[in-house]
């Protein structure tokens, strides 16, 4: 028999509702009595609620409620395995098990395993894979500024790399379209695919700055011509282009919560079945961290760089002020 300790029962026993929504940065201020606004969404008439002596919680206007360990869940737009880690962490256990070993040394967080240096090359460069990826010389410069776009060899191949400041998440293709043993992508490991590369340039945006999320590492590409050309235009919108390494991704990293929570998003998920799963998964997902969210909705069977020739004009489209 295990002597772990019962976490959500210690977090229960621990903290109150009002103590977490302090912890969590959650926008707005919690109250002892009478309703308030929710810190997950946002609400014209103040319909949240807390009580039990501050260990429950009931948000009237999404109909969600529940105790403290719901609360952290749905702050964070984790399971309850993330929420159970989350916990341990602030109430500094480790589980034992068997009794009396000593606890393992935390696990240190995955790093990616480069297969070789990565490159910001030179303006040759950024002008030989605009003119080969149907790019501009400045939507790529605009890429390897902002960390997202970066170059290497890989057995001999030169290839291309998506990832940001961060370098949690990141995909490899060869730029002549060639394969990897059957692979578009290089099998990098240590990729954290909760992280979506881009978000790091939410570090230096304004609060004010839209997220553009697209779906893999192609889309990103032409999502961030196609912003840096919309700048170039006279448009002065600020967005945040990120991407999901793929539709399979479900999940968001906890640090990477708070860069999204209440912006305005706008999804452009591949025209398929895949794709509309993906978008209504994040829809959930980003509207229960406060964030207003539509789509682009692209031709069937097409993706944004799919579109690349007819880039212009769709451009005022992707990313005017209005959904």
């Amino acid at each position: 028999m295990s002597d772990a300790p019962d976490l959500f029962r210690q977090a229960r026993e621990t903290y109150t509702v009002h103590e977490l929504w302090t912890m969590l940065r959650l926008p707005g201020e919690p109250r002892t009595h009478g309703s308030m606004h929710s810190p997950f969404r946002e609400e014209r008439h103040p319909s949240f609620s807390i009580f039990d002596s501050g260990r429950a919680w009931k948000d009237q206007g999404s109909g969600l409620g529940g105790d403290v360990v719901e609360f952290v869940k749905h702050a964070l737009g984790a399971d309850y395995r993330e929420v159970r880690e989350w916990f341990q962490e602030r109430l500094g256990i480790d589980r034992m098990d068997p009794p009396f070993q000593r606890p393992a040394a935390p696990q240190a967080r995955k790093e990616i395993e480069w297969p070789g240096e990565l490159l910001t090359g030179n303006e040759a460069t950024w002008q030989a894979f605009a003119a080969k990826r149907g790019l501009t010389p400045e939507g790529v410069a605009f890429a390897v500024q902002q960390g997202s776009l970066r170059f290497m060899k890989v057995d001999g191949a030169k290839c291309f790399v998506i990832t940001d400041a961060k370098h949690r998440a990141a995909e490899i293709r060869r730029i002549d379209g060639g394969l990897f043993h059957g692979r578009k992508a290089y099998p990098l490991r240590g990729v954290d695919k909760s992280w979506t590369p881009g978000l790091a340039m939410a570090a230096h945006a304004s609060p004010k700055a839209r997220i553009l999320l697209t779906e893999g590492a192609t889309d990103h590409l032409t999502a961030l011509d196609l912003y840096s050309d919309f700048r170039a235009a006279g448009f002065e919108d600020e967005w945040i282009p990120c991407t999901l390494l793929g539709a399979s991704c479900k999940t968001l990293a906890p640090e990477a919560i708070p860069f999204f929570r209440g912006r305005s998003v706008k999804i452009i998920p591949d025209a398929d079945d895949a794709g509309d799963a993906m978008a209504g998964h994040w829809t959930k997902l980003l509207v229960g961290l406060g964030c207003t969210v539509d789509h682009v909705k692209l031709p069937r069977g097409k993706d944004l760089t799919d579109l690349a020739p007819e880039i212009k004009s769709i451009q005022i489209y992707l990313c005017s002020s209005k959904p």
